[in-house]
């Protein structure tokens, strides 16, 4: 890993008497420590903060401020204890390809796991912007550090004698929370949010820095991605609990963030306690878990779930959800109501207590088949069970993965809402 302390240099103002561009002498403040008086902002802050805190030094600068003031500014960096000073020379073009075309030979003086410190004080025209812009690919791409973010503000001077340099490093935190956002919309993942969350500072969005609304982050994260069905609506419930009563005094960021959670997870959250029965209220809220992992393309936990879905249709008559009892029933009967469900009647081979099950099963089984609800399950269920078993194996057994993985699963998804509706309507489910 290398300290690198980044910088721009740009012309300063044109002086007419001189007939030539220069910086005005001044003084600079950093974490309270002043520097001596110097026209280069860089000089104040490699004094400052100690020239041994950077393995290099590295001035991005245009031929005509190179020109202008590259030599005496390496010359007062010598002075301050700088050693290893190199230069990049940029183009001054102004269009998209010139500006992507300098951006990457900065890129190529940082290595991976490379600690930056950046100011953007001074530069040509936009290029302090294009590249505090990066600043996010460097982070994400080449895994960089960013321990600071400095700027002199120079015009303070005029009031207070001096000007503070300021480390903005706190602000690019906002990229952070951009990436959080967006694995939240399009994955439904917080798992990033906490994180971020646990790092920021009270005035960014400190609500969130809460350590009850990480944990409940987190659990609801882990519980959707790890197909904990049973306990999915629970966990919902309390991450939300949580977030209302933080968004009441929340800062305008800080409920944006939250408003976004509450919106992704409010269908999976449940307004009474669960029965802990396999009636509406536990199938309505598997069918929302289900169009969650479809919407954000988790699909080997969709496929999953589903399969377990058509197995919990057999439990209907048979256990509650969550007892001893319950779990030891269901690993009897549910599977074999899938097999029933995947295979005809005419290929069914059912074995010692499996068959026993079955035996069990048939009055309720005759009575789906009456309704009409056998034959929409019959229908897809082998395909079901097909896919997720592929899921299962990684693929290894069918070549490789279909290409309609998407398509069928809404498909799959449709039939099993169809089902429930049909359950509701014969007052099988209640």
């Amino acid at each position: 890993m290398n300290r690198i302390f980044l910088s721009f240099l740009g012309l300063g103002s044109f002086k007419r008497e001189k007939d030539k561009y220069e910086y005005d002498p001044i003084i600079y403040e950093l974490n309270g420590q002043k520097s001596k008086e110097t026209e280069f902002v860089q000089v104040a802050e490699i004094e400052t903060l100690g020239a041994e805190q950077f393995d290099k030094i590295v001035i991005v600068a245009t031929q005509r401020s190179y020109d202008s003031h590259f030599a005496n500014l390496r010359e007062q960096l010598r002075i301050a204890g700088a050693k290893n000073i190199l230069h990049i020379i940029i183009g001054e073009e102004m269009s998209s390809e010139g500006q992507w075309r300098w951006l990457e030979r900065i890129l190529d003086f940082i290595d991976p796991g490379d600690q930056l410190t950046v100011d953007l004080t001074h530069g040509y025209r936009s290029i302090p912007i294009v590249f505090s812009a990066a600043i996010n690919f460097l982070q994400k791409a080449k895994n960089v550090i960013l321990h600071s973010v400095l700027y002199g503000a120079y015009d303070k001077a005029k009031d207070l004698g001096f000007a503070p340099i300021v480390d903005m490093k706190d602000f690019y935190i906002i990229n952070e929370w951009a990436d959080a956002v967006s694995r939240l919309v399009e994955d439904a993942d917080v798992r990033k949010m906490a994180q971020v969350a646990e790092k920021t500072s009270g005035f960014q969005a400190g609500e969130l820095n809460d350590q009850a609304i990480v944990r409940a982050f987190q659990d609801l994260t882990n519980t959707v991605r790890n197909v904990d069905v049973n306990s999915i609506g629970e966990k919902a419930n309390t991450a939300l609990r949580l977030i209302e009563a933080k968004e009441k005094e929340a800062s305008t960021t800080g409920k944006i963030l939250l408003k976004l959670v509450m919106d992704k997870f409010t269908s999976i959250t449940t307004d009474e306690p669960m029965s802990g029965k396999y009636d509406q209220p536990y199938f309505m809220l598997q069918l929302e878990i289900i169009s969650l992992l479809i919407e954000h393309k988790l699909f080997m936990q969709a496929y999953t779930v589903m399969r377990e879905f058509i197995g919990s249709i057999g439990m209907i008559e048979k256990a509650k959800v969550r007892s001893a009892e319950g779990r030891k029933r269901r690993r009897r009967f549910a599977e074999v109501f899938v097999s029933m469900m995947q295979f005809p009647e005419n290929e069914w081979d059912f074995k010692g207590q499996a068959k026993v099950d079955r035996g069990k099963l048939m009055p309720y089984y005759n009575k789906l088949k009456t309704l009409g609800i056998e034959s929409i399950l019959r229908e897809f269920s082998n395909d079901l069970t097909d896919y997720r078993n592929g899921f299962d194996h990684a693929w290894t057994l069918k070549g490789q993965a279909p290409e309609d993985i998407d398509e069928r699963g809404a498909v799959f998804f449709k039939k099993l809402d169809e089902v429930i509706q049909r359950l509701l309507e014969n007052g099988v489910l209640h």
